[in-house]
């Protein structure tokens, strides 16, 4: 077999119509070939440079046209020892089943050309209920390469030990095929780059020592290429949480009553749509963060190699609303807090349901002492009404930061433009366990913090340290 020792060949191989391009899309980061919902889309192998190293080197991945009837192609490849199956595969065939010849053609250059061989199945389906599965294998013997099984169309995300018991079932299956050297979870449409890792492995241990230099020198470069990119979408990341937490509004004093009745608003007491400074301030806050969440979901489509715009409208709905309300109490209100029962009865004919012991020890509770909120203010230096996020907002904040990455991460190329959708729920559950872990004091990280620029640190650190631990849970992979 001929080949260029400075050349990594591999071929994507499958049955008809089972995504190998559209998965080919994804793992090479652009468009190539045409995607199609009919049989034989690909008619002829076409070979794509996967990567390119400094040294020149290449890795290359072949798009093959899939496997038709598959029975048949299996059996003419066996024939073809003998004088008689040779003239039926390269002749009768060529003259009255194009489709066919096509396949055995391809076949055979899978077989003189690459050095391994990724053979993409549909997950949604048993493989025992599949019957050109092994059909299949039978072509692949004959081929005589290394597999790699890739388990495509492996629908929503779901929790890893599921997805495990998934791709156990299909190794199960492959036992008897000794070329099969590895079977893993591989989907075009929500694939992670840092399931890769595992990929860059496999194919490594498929490999003879006198392939494996370059291969290295490959690996490296890949290796080089997704840290830039993902470290690029940490500043981007961390870019938003440092503008979100160092955003603020300043309103003009309000007097007691009328933050009294701001604090039953947002504590459900008060059901009456009263527009106000703390209305207005609170609309300005969360219009500002989700026109920089829209910018920052475009910054991260771009970085990662994805198309599509932004996100939708909806994100005005998912901002929160935990305020922190850093207020210049005039002392004199402290007399105004000896008749809170007064007060509160006030607030009680906006829509209270508490009883009225209730609702003055939530306010009392709220505002502190007026001897207490002068003290506070001047250690302060507070001269003015400032709205800021609380830090129960910024909490949530990165927590949305966070599942946006994983969605934009999880969001294969061949899938098309980008939609934004609803993460899964383990998911969450995920990053709120990475993050609780760190035990964040977002105040103490604004204060101690010189400026912006090392705020953005602070934050690239943590969302560097959410993701790490989000991806081992996941994937099992240290990245």
């Amino acid at each position: 077999m001929n080949k260029d020792p400075q050349k990594i060949n591999l071929s994507l191989v499958s049955h008809t119509n089972v995504g190998k391009t559209t998965l080919a899309r994804t793992l090479l980061g652009r468009d190539i070939g045409e995607v199609g919902d009919r049989s034989h889309v690909t008619t002829e192998p076409e070979d794509y440079v996967l990567l390119r190293a400094p040294d020149d080197s290449e890795l290359i991945l072949w798009d093959t046209p899939g496997f038709g009837d598959s029975v048949r192609l299996a059996e003419r490849l066996k024939a073809r020892s003998n004088p008689i199956g040779w003239f039926t595969s390269e002749i009768w065939d060529r003259l009255t089943d194009k489709s066919l010849w096509l396949n055995q053609q391809a076949i055979k250059h899978v077989r003189d050309k690459s050095l391994v061989i990724l053979y993409l199945v549909n997950a949604s389906e048993s493989p025992e209920a599949v019957p050109y599965v092994k059909a299949e294998m039978d072509i692949l013997a004959w081929v005589n390469k290394p597999v790699i099984v890739l388990l495509n169309q492996m629908g929503e995300a779901r929790p890893p030990e599921e997805e495990k018991a998934e791709v156990e079932l299909w190794r199960d299956y492959l036992k008897p095929y000794a070329f099969v050297k590895a079977v893993m979870p591989m989907d075009a449409f929500a694939r992670c780059w840092v399931q890769e890792y595992e990929l860059w492995k496999e194919i490594e241990l498929c490999l003879t020592d006198a392939d494996k230099p370059t291969f290295a020198s490959l690996h490296a470069t890949w290796i080089r290429q997704k840290q830039a990119l993902y470290s690029s979408s940490l500043e981007a990341m961390a870019a938003y949480m440092v503008k979100v937490s160092n955003d603020k509004e300043v309103l003009a004093s309000q007097s007691l009553i009328e933050r009294l009745r701001s604090i039953g608003r947002s504590l459900g007491f008060i059901k009456k749509d009263l527009h106000g400074a703390m209305e207005d301030a609170q609309v300005a806050l969360s219009t500002r963060a989700a026109d920089w969440l829209c910018t920052l979901t475009q910054r991260l489509i771009n970085i990662n190699g994805l198309e599509g715009s932004g996100t939708k409208a909806e994100i005005l709905r998912r901002m929160r609303s935990d305020w922190e309300t850093q207020a210049t109490i005039d002392p004199k209100a402290a007399s105004l807090l000896g008749a809170v029962a007064g007060i509160a009865a006030d607030i009680a004919t906006g829509g209270a349901t508490l009883g009225l012991g209730a609702l003055g020890g939530a306010i009392v509770g709220a505002l502190g002492g007026a001897g207490a909120a002068a003290a506070y203010n001047v250690q302060k230096g507070h001269k003015e009404n400032i709205i800021t996020w609380s830090p129960a907002s910024m909490e949530g904040f990165l927590l949305d930061t966070v599942l946006l990455y994983l969605a934009v991460a999880h969001f294969g190329r061949g899938r098309g433009q980008w939609e934004d959708s609803e993460s899964p729920a383990f998911w969450k559950t995920l990053a709120e366990q990475a993050i609780k872990a760190q035990n964040i004091d977002f105040k103490a990280l604004k204060e101690k913090a010189a400026d912006a620029d090392q705020l953005r640190g602070e934050y690239t650190k943590i969302l560097d340290k959410t993701l790490r631990d989000i991806f081992k849970s996941l994937y099992g992979v240290t990245i």
